[in-house]
């Protein structure tokens, strides 16, 4: 028991004097506090900064993804999509890595209803996103949100 509390006195010595030099490599353990973004249809949300997402949860109507975003006036939140909508979301993203592209990324969505091209009775949702600008400059702002 003595030799793992020296090794573990050690690491956190060696730890402590890491972090002291590099501050920014300390997470904080917080959790940010998010709000739910229930985009509207037909409505254009500008301005919108998307830092990061993660799929394939686990909902009530099968899987989801969620997308968190930070809105022009610094405010963090989350939208979820799912069935059409996800797609649309992971075809952007293809989009952006195949032009090497990485978040975060500024864009512009927009939530419609389509009419089905083959049963113009039926619909689907789709979400569009309209890359503004990505790189350095939209780090810089999240940064100073």
């Amino acid at each position: 028991m003595a030799e793992r509390q020296t090794a573990i006195d050690e690491f956190m010595k060696g730890y402590q004097e890491q972090v002291g030099k590099d501050e920014s490599a300390q997470s904080s353990g917080e959790y940010e506090e998010r709000t739910t973004l229930k985009a509207e249809r037909d409505t254009v949300y500008s301005d919108y900064i998307i830092e990061s997402y993660q799929g394939d949860i686990e909902g009530k109507y099968g899987t989801n993804t969620a997308i968190r975003l930070t809105s022009a006036d610094g405010e963090k939140q989350t939208l979820w999509v799912n069935g059409f909508e996800e797609q649309h979301f992971n075809n952007f993203i293809e989009r952006l890595q195949s032009k090497g592209i990485e978040l975060p990324v500024k864009v512009d969505f927009l939530r419609t209803q389509e009419k089905s091209k083959k049963n113009e009775e039926r619909t689907y949702n789709m979400i569009r996103f309209m890359e503004k600008a990505h790189g350095e400059e939209v780090q810089f702002e999240l940064d100073s949100l």
